[in-house]
């Protein structure tokens, strides 16, 4: 999700913890859960075979549990830790732009980028037509180094991006690239 200031010119970008973020890694624990504990072991330790044994069903459903387990458990950090918030900001007074976004927790955990107006070639917004339209928002550095702001397919939110780039590039007296790729 992302978020449009034109009153202070910046994007706020939400991040992973919203509510529909949180259904497939609590669908893979669940289904790791269930696969690991009950079909797993049931298989291993049944009461018809007195000494356990360890055939191909039981190592694969274990394994596709073990698999649910650890990547709903990443998925779930990865949304409670809300991995990719962030916040870019045009300033004009000081001819900068700032990006400040979430890292993964430890030594990066968040990630600080500032860069000159004169170092900045435009502003491109990308749309690619595939079966679901999509939307990019680059910053273009000199080197024509391309740093993406912000992608996605809500088609709703098309117009207001486009409209505040617009806006931001008139305000600031940036360069404005639309591309349309088919």
């Amino acid at each position: 999700m992302i978020e449009f200031d034109e009153s202070n010119w910046q994007i706020k970008l939400l991040g992973n913890n919203q509510l529909q973020n949180y259904f497939i890694p609590i669908i893979l624990l669940l289904g790791g859960i269930g696969a690991y504990s009950y079909v797993g072991f049931l298989s291993l330790f049944s009461e018809k075979v007195i000494i356990p044994t360890f055939n191909a069903q039981t190592f694969s459903l274990l394994s596709y549990g073990s698999a649910a387990l650890v990547l709903g458990g990443f998925l779930l950090f990865s949304v409670i830790s809300n991995i990719g918030a962030g916040l870019i900001k045009f300033e004009k007074n000081n001819q900068q732009i700032t990006l400040a976004f979430k890292g993964y927790p430890g030594k990066n955990e968040r990630l600080f980028f500032s860069y000159s107006f004169r170092e900045l070639k435009s502003i491109k917004i990308v749309y690619t037509q595939t079966p679901i339209p999509r939307q990019g928002l680059f910053l273009v550095l000199e080197g024509y180094r391309e740093i993406p702001i912000w992608s996605g397919q809500d088609v709703s939110k098309f117009q207001k991006s486009e409209s505040f780039i617009t806006n931001l590039g008139i305000e600031m007296n940036l360069n404005i690239e639309i591309v349309y790729n088919n």
